[in-house]
């Protein structure tokens, strides 16, 4: 999964990083972006073959410091945004008898955490339905 989501053509960092959200200020960054689990996959719908449908929710986090600027800020919402409208027609490779069948946003982007530093975390929830061994 990430290495699909570090193809997204329009990321704004160097790399998503997974589950691990640090800005390197001391490099001259001031963003960071991760994809992080919301919940452990769990399977939706078992076959009588033997194989499954299951499903991986994710999110992806923007970490900003826009400091008095709402035009980051809404440019953070519509980069997360276009990320979902990418992720919709960009399947991830699962690998051997794992198929992708469907990733969609589950919501908007928006914010979520606001930092005394001046940092500010956007999200956009995710889910990735896929099937094994079919």
């Amino acid at each position: 999964m990430l290495v699909w989501a570090n193809t997204f053509p329009e990321k704004p960092v160097a790399v998503i990083k997974y589950e691990f959200l640090d800005v390197d200020e001391a490099a001259g960054d001031d963003t960071a972006m991760t994809l992080s689990t919301i919940q452990g996959t769990y399977i939706t719908q078992r076959y009588i073959i033997g194989g499954y449908q299951a499903e991986y929710q994710f999110k992806i986090i923007y970490r900003i410091k826009p400091g008095d600027s709402n035009n980051k800020r809404l440019q953070a919402d519509e980069m997360l945004n276009r990320f979902g409208d990418w992720a919709r027609t960009q399947k991830p490779d699962l690998g051997d008898d794992i198929n992708a069948l469907r990733v969609e946003s589950t919501t908007q982007s928006s914010k979520f955490a606001q930092y005394s530093d001046g940092y500010e975390d956007y999200q956009i929830l995710m889910r990735m339905t896929y099937e094994v061994n079919v």
